[in-house]
Order: structure tokens, then sequence, then C-alpha cells
């Protein structure tokens, strides 16, 4: 760790030069910006300590105010900042409230910006994705994460003859064909937890813009992949924790199951590894976390709030925050020396390149439901899955714009 960490630091200090080099934007002379974060004091000292002062050697006019806000009651300030006018000019805010936070007007669509398809090809796809609402970007992605395999590698060669990792789920379920136990573990059917099953054995929920779900979600592909699912858990390879009664991912990967998806924010051993997720039919999946970075409406300083948001995903910031934990989100940065001497954050960043985002909607937490509710009756009660599937899309198409 200490090699990586200071590895890191030369890069960043590298890059200094060009992070200086790089603003084209012509702003009014000595302004203040505000920006709103929920970072913890880890994150926060970086913020603090490295990476405002960055941007003050390079923008001496424009001083950045960063100010800290309570975890736990951060989107209803960040809500009632929109009527009020009294919000930051730039924040950094969940994926999961963007496009609520769009559709309520209060943030600026970035791809308005001249060199907005430029900057916006140097990110992940998946990523990049939990911006977009009705067409438009309304924010940057700023730090990000994913769920990757958690292997037990003791298991999978005492019980399933296995001595490395498979490359493939074909070659996975092959072996735990006939072993009598579950070997793969998910806790429950929330989008989290299933999508990355889902996605990985063919599933698609909506059209690439996400405005339809009919005709995706209860596509021929998508009805196998439940059925695969299924499948798998009438075989005891494959259990649903919330479904089955069966033992919690992190207690039963000590002595049961061989592998679960997970994200990085658990400690790994020589025995309990992270590993990329196996393809299935040549494709592995999984399902992006993290946040975005957005300039607000009522800034009177919007050129600069964009400045400074892609300031953040520079790759000197980038590679600062990643010191404690912030994954990047550049694409030039998934093979770097920095992220490759670490084992999990290589393994993640690899694992974000077939990562996909969560349907980014305003109607979010009914899309969620919808979702849950469809998988509770199939894989509970039994119930048909096309005509389950074709139920749930039909309901995600009026939620959906």
């Amino acid at each position: 760790m200490k090699k990586s960490l200071t590895l890191l630091l030369f890069m960043i200090l590298g890059l200094f030069t060009m992070v200086a080099c790089t603003d084209t934007t012509t702003v009014p002379e000595d302004i203040t910006l505000t920006f709103w974060h929920t970072y913890g004091d880890s994150e926060e000292a970086v913020l603090t300590d490295t990476v405002l002062p960055l941007w003050a050697a390079a923008h001496p006019n424009i001083t950045i105010n960063a100010v800290r806000q309570d975890g736990s009651q951060y989107h209803e300030m960040v809500v009632m900042s929109f009527g009020t006018g009294n919000g930051p000019d730039v924040a950094r805010i969940d994926i999961s409230n963007t496009a609520s936070y769009a559709e309520q007007g209060g943030l600026v669509a970035l791809n308005t910006f001249d060199d907005f398809d430029t900057v916006s090809a140097l990110y992940l796809d998946g990523p990049l994705s939990t911006s977009l609402y009705k067409g438009s970007y309304y924010g940057l992605p700023l730090d990000t994460n994913c769920k990757a395999a958690v292997v037990n590698m003791n298991l999978l060669e005492s019980e399933l003859g296995l001595t490395e990792i498979p490359a493939t789920m074909e070659e996975f379920i092959t072996a735990a064909t006939g072993r009598g136990t579950f070997s793969i573990n998910v806790s429950g059917v929330g989008d989290w937890d299933l999508y990355p099953y889902f996605w990985l054995f063919g599933g698609s929920l909506t059209n690439d813009e996400f405005t339809q779900a009919t005709g995706y979600l209860n596509s021929a592909a998508s009805i196998a992949s439940i059925n695969k699912l299924k499948e798998l858990n009438a075989l005891d390879i494959f259990t649903i924790r919330d479904i089955d009664g069966t033992a919690d991912a992190w207690a039963g990967i000590q002595d049961t199951y061989v592998m679960f998806f997970e994200g990085p924010w658990y400690g790994f051993s020589e025995d309990i590894v992270a590993a990329t997720i196996p393809t299935y039919n040549g494709r592995s999946a999984s399902v992006v976390g993290g946040e975005n970075i957005s300039v607000f409406s009522t800034s009177e300083h919007p050129e600069a709030a964009y400045e400074f948001a892609k300031f953040m995903t520079s790759e000197a910031v980038q590679l600062a925050m990643l010191t404690v934990g912030q994954l990047p989100i550049l694409k030039s940065l998934v093979t770097s020396d920095a992220v490759l001497a670490n084992p999990k954050w290589s393994v993640y960043m690899k694992q974000l390149e077939s990562a996909q985002a969560r349907i980014p909607s305003p109607n979010n937490d009914e899309i969620k439901t919808i979702w849950s509710n469809a998988m509770t009756e199939i894989f509970l009660n039994g119930a048909d899955v096309t005509a389950t599937l074709t139920a749930a899309a039909t309901a995600m198409d009026a939620e959906l714009d």
C-alpha cells in the first residue's frame, strides 16, 4: 500500500503542470464558487490539502468555498436550495438523485458547453450514463464504484476442483453442478443486488436512452436470463438469501459459498480475493454506483463552475482522491501504474468497463419497487416469468420519460 501511495503522489506532482495549463474558460476576476460535498474526514483532508491548492495555483482569481454538509440531510438541503436560490454553484451529488434534480430544474445541462463531447469521451461509459436525463447530461462523473466477484480460493479448489478463477461463468457452473450446496449467493432481489446477475445472463432493462422498458425487460433475452437464474437456483448453485433463507454472503463465503458479487468497501485476504466477474456468452456485467459533480442552475458563474467540475475529473485530482479509495472515472486510468499496483483497485477498475447504470430517472424509487415486486413474485411465489416481466415493463414505461 505504501508503494502504491508513493507512486500516486509522484504521478500527481507530475500532472500538476498539465492541470495548470488546461483552463480554457474566460471568467470574471476575483469570484468565489461554493462547492457542496459530503466527503468523510480522509477525503476532505485530500480535498483541502492537495486538490484545492492545485486549483488555486491554476486559477488564482477563483476561490473555492468547499462546504461539507451533513449527509443525512443533504438531499433535503439540495432540494430546498432549488426554491430558495441559496444553493451552491457546484456540488457532489449521488448518481441516484441526478435525474430528479434535473427534472426539478435545479441543474445545468452540461452538454450545452462547446467542449462537452470532447470532455465526456474521457469518461467510462457506465459512470457517464448516470447523469443522462431526457437526452442531456446533468453532471460529470466524479467518483465511482461497482460490484466485482468475491471468491473463496480454498473452496474453489476443494469443492469445485478449480485451481484458478474461471474466465467464464459456463466453466464455473459446470464445476458447481452436483456439488449439493449453493456456490453463488446474492442478498436480495433489489436492483443493486440482482441487476448484475440479470445483465450477466443476457437481460436488459430499457433502451439505451432509458425511455422504454417494453421490448427490453420482457424480451426473449431477458426472459431467458431470469429463467437461467431460476434454473441455477433449482440446481442448488445460486441462492437468494432473502428468498431462500440462506446465509448472508460474508458469513457464507467463509465456509460455503464460493463466489458472490460485492463492492470495493471490504478487506480481502490471501484466501478470499476480488476478481472480475466471469463472462457468460462472452460478456461480463456489473452495476455502477458513485457520485456526480453538477453545476446548479442558480449559479451566477456557470462557466467557472463547469471549469471546476472538469478540474475535479482531471487525472491529477482523480489520482489524489484514489489515495483515499475514491475510484476514478477516467478511461485513461484503468491501466495506469497507480491502479495496476493495487490488487483491489485494478480489479474494480477493470470491472467498471462492463458496468452499467441503474435507470437514471426521477421516478427511481417507483422503478425499484416495480423490479423488486416482480422478482419476488417470480422467485418466491412462482409467477410466470413472461407475464410478470411484461407487466413490469408496462409499469416501468409509465414511470419513464
